[in-house]
């Protein structure tokens, strides 16, 4: 319960960041059928960013796992910060097309390199080396 309450509130809280982004209602539809029960903060969330709609349409276990990894980033902030030196332009490209993604970069960088990670091997792809 009380995870529920953080996640949600981690959530509202990114989501007032992100006022005024568009959404299509069209894509609404997909994820409530791909994904299962999505509160309506996941559910525009995911109609937000392109890559949790992917994982919604493609691998919705992986979607419930992108959604609960980015509220608990949201939570629990790092005290580091990275910057997108760090990352490969792959990397810099998904955080640009997805807000979501860039606020959990901005929040906990160790956190987003997972959320990376969890997308990439749903998506078939593998983490790159360093």
């Amino acid at each position: 319960m009380l995870q529920q309450l953080i996640r949600a509130t981690a959530i509202a809280a990114m989501l007032g960041t992100m006022a005024g982004l568009a959404t299509a209602p069209a894509r609404a539809e997909m994820v409530v059928v791909a994904a299962g029960a999505l509160t309506p903060a996941e559910q525009q969330l995911v109609e937000q960013n392109p890559a949790l709609t992917e994982l919604a349409a493609g691998a919705p276990e992986a979607l419930r796992e992108a959604l609960d990894q980015i509220a608990t980033a949201l939570a629990n902030p790092s005290t580091s910060r990275g910057g997108l030196d760090d990352l490969d332009a792959a990397d810099v490209k998904l955080l640009g097309q997805n807000p979501a993604l860039l606020q959990v970069w901005r929040s906990s960088p160790e956190a987003s390199a997972d959320l990376l990670q969890l997308i990439r091997t749903a998506a078939g792809g593998t983490k790159p080396q360093k």
